[in-house]
Parts: structure tokens; C-alpha cells; sequence
């Protein structure tokens, strides 16, 4: 896993919020989210680190919102995941759809955890 440093939140994500009962599925330049996302990401998924697009990510909120719906438009909060093959069965999901509402403790915006040396991957995956 790679460390992930967050940069500014995209102006239209900052005025969004702004308005009084904002929320994420109300929230709709979600281009402009997934571009920034994408860019400070280097366009590699946050959790397998494989090449992904604006076809084919999702935002993943790491604190999920069932739980944290207080954060689920904090940007800080956001970063942008592989699709992970939704929609098929459960044991072939992997990244965003597989983790669901779990909560994992090792974050790759966190600056004081070395995540890059809790989570490696070998050329068999």
C-alpha cells in the first residue's frame, strides 16, 4: 500500500459544503472530485495500487458513512478506489466493494503510520 499525501480540497467540494444540510448524494460535480482525487493518487487505486481512470474508480470514503456521515464530504476523508469488480460475487469483489463498511486500521493518508511497510504486495498478489 502506498502512502497517500492529500492535497487542497478542490474549491467546488469546499463550497459545497458550505451549504447548510450538504451531504454526499446530494453533492453533484462528482468529476471534478474524482479528477483531484485521481491526480494526488497518481491514478493508482488507494488499496491494490493498480492503474485506474475516471471509468473506473469510485470514490471510496475511508470512514465509511454509515458510520461517520459526518465526514462523508470531508475531503480528507475521500480517496479514489478501483471498482474492484462490483457486482459479482462477494469472494470476487477486492478494494472499495469488498471492504464495504469495515473499518481498517491502517490508513494511507496517515502520516505517522509507514503503511507502505505494513502492506506489500508479491508479483503473485
Amino acid at each position: 500500500m502506498k502512502r497517500i499525501i492529500k492535497g487542497y480540497e478542490p474549491p467546488c467540494l469546499l463550497k459545497y459544503r458550505q451549504i447548510n444540510g450538504a451531504n454526499y448524494d446530494g453533492y453533484s460535480p462528482k468529476k471534478s472530485l474524482k479528477e483531484a482525487l485521481l491526480t494526488e493518487q497518481g491514478y493508482i487505486c488507494c488499496y491494490c495500487m493498480r492503474r485506474i481512470s475516471e471509468d473506473n474508480m469510485e470514490i471510496e470514503h475511508w470512514q465509511p458513512q454509515s458510520k461517520y456521515p459526518e465526514l462523508q464530504i470531508n475531503y480528507k476523508n475521500l480517496l479514489a478506489s478501483c471498482s474492484g469488480n462490483r457486482g459479482s460475487k462477494k469472494d470476487n469483489q477486492h478494494c472499495n466493494p469488498r471492504k464495504g463498511d469495515a473499518e481498517i486500521t491502517i490508513n494511507p493518508c496517515d502520516s505517522t503510520k509507514d503503511c507502505e511497510n505494513y502492506i506489500k504486495y508479491s508479483s503473485t498478489g
